[in-house]
């Protein structure tokens, strides 16, 4: 008998409340990035950030070729939260392959470090164009280059923030558009502070 799922709110989503977030920004600085042979995917992005101080950064587009890669996936829902490693399954795939795509975000953790999430589809040439996709991690090695455009949000703090119900960092968009750090801090403190819905452990 498969067990009851305790994670989620199956109320009816056209009567509930909303329980989702929304938060305006423009568009800053554009960086334009080529990554050179043995550069690591993943690391070099964050390290680009940092440098570059990208605290909100959209990545609008990518193209790579690479050595190796490695991926994760979940493989089973957590009952009840966070998705943890007992969930979650890594696959190390061999090279030549091409970065097909990538898509995610750069934002940062209430403490102010850099934080990269994103998803990627890669293929390889044997099986012909057999693809695979999963969640960026360490040990994606650009094999000849790797071409990326990241486009910096502006007039917004785009932060990980602990949520109550998931229990891991979740992404929060807070307009700073003439906003004091205090009343920054304040709309953090009670993002945090957000219940988790009905019916959910």
């Amino acid at each position: 008998m498969a067990r009851k799922l305790t994670n989620f709110d199956n109320s009816n989503w056209k009567t509930r409340k909303a329980r989702y977030d929304v938060a305006e920004a423009g568009i800053g600085r554009v960086l334009a990035i080529r990554m050179a042979p043995g550069d690591d995917l993943f690391g070099t992005t964050l390290k680009i950030c940092q440098e570059k101080g990208v605290k909100a950064g959209v990545i609008l587009s990518v193209a790579a070729s690479l050595q190796k890669a490695v991926l994760r996936n979940v493989w089973q829902f957590p009952n009840p939260f966070p998705i943890n490693d007992d969930c979650r399954i890594f696959t190390p795939i061999g090279g030549p392959l091409e970065l097909l795509q990538m898509s995610g975000n750069t934002t940062e953790t209430e403490a102010g470090e850099p934080y990269l999430h994103a998803h990627v589809t890669i293929s390889m040439g044997r099986p012909e164009a057999t693809c695979f996709g999963g969640h960026l991690v360490e040990g994606c090695t650009i094999f000849s280059t790797c071409e990326m455009v990241i486009a910096e949000l502006a007039d917004i703090s785009f932060m990980r923030l602990m949520d109550k119900h998931t229990r891991v960092g979740e992404v929060f968009g807070i307009e700073t558009n003439g906003k004091s750090d205090a009343a920054i801090k304040k709309e953090i403190t009670k993002r945090k502070a957000r219940p988790k819905p009905k019916g959910v452990r």
